[in-house]
């Protein structure tokens, strides 16, 4: 089993929600499955093989049918209660993914992929320290989950808690140096952040840089370079600083990101007074 992608910035930057992750390997043909349900209608097994088939075949209702007919034979069924949060989830039905990921986790709470989706459906509910808890379960059942981590620094930044973000950001870039989000966003907070003691302009730069060179053809870009210009601005080199923006500017009106262009306009105005862009304290 593998974890979903994270590799969008955060919520702040432009992220998007992981994909959903499926608890049951995928079945290649349907008919054995078929077969057993007419031998044995009442297989909780072979409903729920059957709806990762027919899920797999997009069949998304039909597969769906199939996972509650298992549940209701096992209620307790762990892997039907996951893959039907997956296919609700699907169906952004927020609510009942959360439910029945909630119930394959109270049958089997060490399954780091249903904790990973749980956390990043409460996040999506605005449900977000309950997200923080899940996410750390799975930091506890596997340490080196990069996309948890950064995820986890997104929730942390979301509640104001700058310094425990930064942590996280640092974890992900031990864990895979080339992870442009945990770049981006670390870049962003070494540059931006409202306590002084907090900034490393000279870092945010590296880091911004290797982002920016990493995604040029990304719909992040504008975002990166906005990132790279108050790297700039934070160690003096204002020139540079506009420049960038500038360039970060004409790639948001592209994108008809008519916030983020605002946001770049106030701090091209403050890059001519040679003023680096800080946030302000909460």
């Amino acid at each position: 089993m593998r974890f979903g992608g994270a590799n969008k910035l955060n919520r702040k930057s432009g992220e998007k929600a992981p994909s959903v992750l499926f608890c049951a390997k995928e079945p290649v043909v349907a008919e054995p499955r078929w077969k057993a349900l007419e031998i044995n209608p009442s297989d909780a097994d072979a409903h729920n093989n059957l709806g990762v088939t027919l899920l797999a075949n997009g069949r998304m209702d039909e597969a769906i049918a199939h996972y509650q007919k298992a549940l209701v034979i096992q209620p307790d069924y762990a892997d039907a209660s996951c893959n039907l949060a997956g296919a609700l989830l699907s169906k952004d039905d927020l609510d009942g993914a959360i439910a029945y990921f909630s119930a394959c986790l109270a049958v089997s709470p060490n399954q780091p992929e249903a904790q990973y989706n749980l956390a990043s459906t409460l996040f999506r509910r605005g449900r977000t320290d309950e997200a923080i808890a899940h996410y750390q379960k799975v930091l506890e059942l596997s340490p080196d989950n990069a996309d948890a981590r950064a995820n986890l620094g997104s929730m942390f930044l979301a509640k104001g808690r700058v310094r425990d973000a930064i942590e996280q950001y640092r974890d992900v870039l031990r864990i895979a140096p080339d992870n442009v989000a945990a770049q981006s966003n670390l870049a962003w907070l070494l540059a931006t952040a409202a306590d002084p003691s907090l900034r490393n302009g000279s870092e945010a730069v590296l880091l911004a840089e290797r982002a920016e060179s990493e995604s040029s053809r990304s719909e992040n870009h504008a975002i990166v370079l906005r990132i790279l210009a108050a790297a700039y601005a934070e160690i003096g080199r204002f020139v540079e600083a506009k420049k960038t923006a500038e360039q970060a500017l004409q790639a948001a009106e592209t994108q008809g990101n008519s916030a983020l262009s605002s946001a770049i306009r106030d701090e091209i105005s403050l890059y001519e007074l040679g003023l680096p862009y800080h946030k302000q304290a909460r």
